[in-house]
């Protein structure tokens, strides 16, 4: 069986709603300190080769975190978002997919996956090393190597990659925000009204601290629909006597001012406002120093990261 090695950061069947009659989405990308603008099938945009991949374990395993979590997410969240823009009622199911997919977005960029993996990495050799002198007291008698040694290549490598891939998978199916999430009112924004078609991006999501009542979610799904949670129904009270094309604008910067490299839309009409916006709010941090250190000096304590692996 063929595994699939095209990553996808934003899936196909989200880039789709802002296909054009040509069937092809506008990606406007940062290429050697410019935004340049071309057209692509959703299919062929919006994914890097290999991302999710596993390393050092069988090649039948390397792509399960693709195959059996996030590809199969990515096609339960497409089933609810087709309710939210029709304005559909959602199944408590439904609400807990479209929830994964939310916080999804927030930890599947290649950056973010490269600071989860790079982290588990240091993790792991913090552990070994904290782990010598209980192997030394267990190992065989013909074994003489030390475990530094013993775990050296594809097994230290394994460990660390496969416990990345345990970590992805926590972080978005058993996120400690998603009961508040799940709780929160959904509402699906028609900005038809709006001159200004909404843009996407590799940091699409607008998510504020959920430990504020006034905090609300934020995703564009379309060009010219707008997905919000929030605590209460203010934004669905307030819309109608909201002017759609400044709701437009204002979300358009804050996805374009979150992206990295990648903005998509209907087509280049707002090329010029992506080269303004492009980069110029600060990449959310995912993992504080504090937190990092945190968990190396918990490593270094014993050897309970091997014992699990």
């Amino acid at each position: 069986m063929d595994l699939p090695r095209r990553h996808h950061t934003n899936p196909r069947f989200y880039l789709s709603r802002w296909a054009g009659r040509d069937k092809e989405v506008c990606l406007m990308r940062v290429i050697g300190g410019d935004v340049r603008a071309k057209r692509y099938h959703p299919k062929k945009t919006g994914w890097i080769w290999d991302l999710y991949r596993t390393q050092g374990v069988p090649e039948e395993q390397s792509q399960n975190l693709e195959t059996q979590f996030l590809g199969p997410l990515d096609g339960k969240a497409a089933l609810a978002l087709d309710k939210l823009v029709a304005k559909k009622p959602l199944s408590t199911e439904e609400r807990q997919h479209w929830t994964h997919f939310l916080l999804s977005l927030q930890f599947r960029q290649r950056e973010h996956v490269a600071l989860i993996k790079s982290h588990m990495a240091d993790i792991c050799r913090e552990a070994i090393i904290a782990s010598e002198e209980e192997w030394a007291r267990l190992r065989k008698p013909e074994e003489t190597r030390p475990l530094i040694e013993a775990m050296a290549g594809d097994r230290q490598l394994a460990l660390a990659e496969t416990h990345a891939e345990k970590i992805m998978r926590e972080i978005i199916g058993q996120h400690r925000a998603e009961p508040d999430i799940m709780a929160m009112h959904w509402c699906c924004i028609d900005l038809r009204g709006s001159r200004t078609p909404l843009l996407t991006s590799d940091r699409p999501i607008v998510l504020l601290s959920l430990s504020d009542p006034n905090s609300y979610i934020a995703l564009p799904i379309g060009p010219w629909h707008l997905f919000i949670a929030a605590f209460d129904d203010r934004f669905e009270r307030q819309f109608p006597t909201t002017d759609p094309t400044k709701v437009a604008w204002a979300m358009n910067k804050d996805v374009v001012s979150q992206a990295r490299e990648f903005v998509w839309g209907l087509d280049d009409a707002e090329l010029d406002f992506v080269r303004t916006y492009i980069r110029s709010a600060s990449d959310r941090v995912i993992l504080s120093e504090e937190q990092r250190q945190e968990a190396l000096a918990a490593a270094r304590l014993g050897p309970d990261l091997l014992r699990s692996a």
